[in-house]
This record gives C-alpha cells, structure tokens and sequence, in this order.
C-alpha cells in the first residue's frame, strides 16, 4: 500500500470493492449506457479526507446498500493505470460473500461472473489479470 503522500501524485483516486462468491465468482457492474467502460468494478473516488478503506465501505452502502465492516474485506493492494490522459490509482478490496443479490443503485445492475466470462467483460485499463492473480493468492 502507498502512503497518503505517495497517492497525491495521481489524478484519481478510487477505491474498489470486488464481491467474490464461494464458487470463484466476481460480482461486476453492467454500466451500458450508463457510462463506460460498459463493465467494471463497484465502488469510487475517494473524498478529501477519506481514507481508501472509509471511501471502499462508503461506495459500497451507496452503490450496492450493503454494510461492510473492514474485517469483511481483504485488502488487494493498489493498481496504477493511466486512462484518458489521466493517471489512476485504485485501491482494491476483495469482498468474500454468498450473497447472491444485491440492490444495486446504479447502472443496470450486476452480475456474478467466472473470471474468464468476467475478463470477456472488462476494459483493458482495469488490468484484470493482475487483479485475478491477487485474488487468487489471497484466496488459497
């Protein structure tokens, strides 16, 4: 993880929570026609002041109404990415859960995916592969 000094470098600062399901499943974001990429992770940027972990379980109440306490999440790490001119740091959680909804307040809802179906979805700069990789590790 970087320092809070570290991360003012970046444009943007998101932080992003990814539901996994007992059957190695990814719940991931339908955002066509709503903004792109059409597919991607839940979560957002996070406020002034706000830590990664605070934003993670804000976005996570207001996108997916859920309320997640930090020791529901694993923490991934962060990925950097540059995207539309703009260089992007996300803080990434892995959320283990049998949930199988959830209310999901924007967008077209989401669906629960295998990692290949999901990879199928996923735009380039949401670097997929080393996200899998890291969950993997996390998870065995």
């Amino acid at each position: 993880m970087l320092c809070m000094e570290e991360d003012k470098k970046y444009d943007v600062r998101k932080a992003l929570l990814l539901p996994l399901n007992s059957r190695n499943q990814l719940f991931i974001q339908d955002r066509r026609g709503h903004k792109k990429p059409d597919w991607g992770y839940f979560g957002g940027g996070i406020e002034e002041g706000e830590t990664p972990l605070q934003a993670v379980i804000r976005e996570s109440k207001e996108e997916l109404c859920i309320d997640i306490q930090e020791n529901d999440l694993i923490p991934l790490g962060t990925s950097i990415t540059d995207w539309d001119g703009k260089s992007i740091i996300r803080y990434l959680y892995l959320y283990p859960t049998d949930q199988v909804e959830f209310d999901v307040r924007e967008g077209n809802g989401g669906h629960w995916f295998s990692f290949q179906e999901a990879r199928e979805r996923m735009d380039h700069k949401d670097a997929f592969d080393e996200v899998v990789s890291r969950i993997q590790k996390a998870i065995t």
